[in-house]
């Protein structure tokens, strides 16, 4: 029956992923190994989770890069810490939770120790929903509260969540959740990157996220053949047909020529996936 199901999900990817579903299996049980990272680092290694395997970009990469080009900070960007309770699907709330967490290396990155501790909390509150034990903790809180002045060390603190919530999907059977996490966490940092601002600069970093963006298509494929959890390959079939529509465009773009047209196009369809991913009425 399972090899059934393996052979039947290949064809249905290969026909440009039409229907699919299937049971979930929830296995539990706990990490293997120790994702403590050091909060005095101003870069966190990545061990253990999908990044490393498939070459995913990082949210904290593009937020990085805005600090260092000055471009100025905007808190009107970010989700509001008050929809929390309006999401009641899990996958919907599992890619709540990525948004929440870039928005909090987006908050971290620019040294920002208050609005860090409310999306820290609230990302805490999403994870608690979704049973996630790892991550957000109150020695962290405390962590953030005693290094104000330290936007690296924030970053640290911020990151360290993040990895620390992937690994422990990652180890614990989740890998249905996982990439619901991880798509949300992409969609809002390429948004908060686009909204922010229109420098040239920005326009050639986005353009330069096509092999980001072909890994991560190729990670949300291999998670539905894979997954021993077929219960939410459906809604996985719906985000990469939305993460293939904007390859078409990217495909488009040549090395070291930016088209306006083309890059509006990415701005446009970023902007909608982000909207469609937050909307309150919608499961996915």
């Amino acid at each position: 029956m399972k090899r059934t199901y393996i052979i039947t999900i290949l064809l249905l990817v290969i026909s440009t992923l039409v229907g699919c579903s299937g049971s979930e299996q929830d296995k539990r049980k706990k990490p293997k190994y120790n994702t403590e990272i050091p909060s005095s680092s101003d870069s966190v290694e990545v061990k253990n989770v999908v990044y490393t395997k498939y070459g995913i970009p990082l949210p904290v990469e593009l937020f990085t890069y805005m600090v260092k080009e000055n471009i100025p900070y905007n808190s009107d960007l970010l989700l509001q810490v008050k929809l929390r309770e309006k999401y009641s699907k899990e996958t919907k709330q599992a890619m709540i939770l990525g948004v929440y967490s870039a928005d909090m290396a987006y908050c971290s990155s620019y040294g920002r120790q208050q609005e860090l501790l409310s999306y820290f909390s609230n990302a805490s509150k999403m994870a608690d929903r979704l049973d996630i034990s790892e991550g957000f903790s109150f020695e962290s809180i405390e962590r953030i509260s005693s290094n104000v002045e330290r936007a690296d060390s924030l970053k640290s603190i911020a990151e360290e969540a993040y990895w620390k919530v992937c690994n422990y999907l990652d180890e614990n059977d989740k890998n249905n959740i996982l990439p619901f996490v991880i798509y949300g966490s992409w969609v809002e940092s390429l948004y908060l990157t686009i909204a922010s601002n229109d420098l040239k600069s920005t326009k050639d970093i986005i353009a330069g996220q096509k092999q980001g963006l072909l890994n991560l298509i190729r990670y949300f494929l291999d998670v539905t053949v894979e997954s021993s959890a077929f219960y939410y390959s459906g809604d996985i079939k719906k985000i990469v047909m939305r993460l293939d529509s904007i390859k078409n465009v990217f495909e488009k773009i040549k090395p070291e020529d930016v088209d306006s047209k083309l890059y509006n196009e990415i701005s446009v369809k970023i902007t909608a996936m982000r909207q469609e991913l937050i909307d309150t009425k919608t499961d996915l």
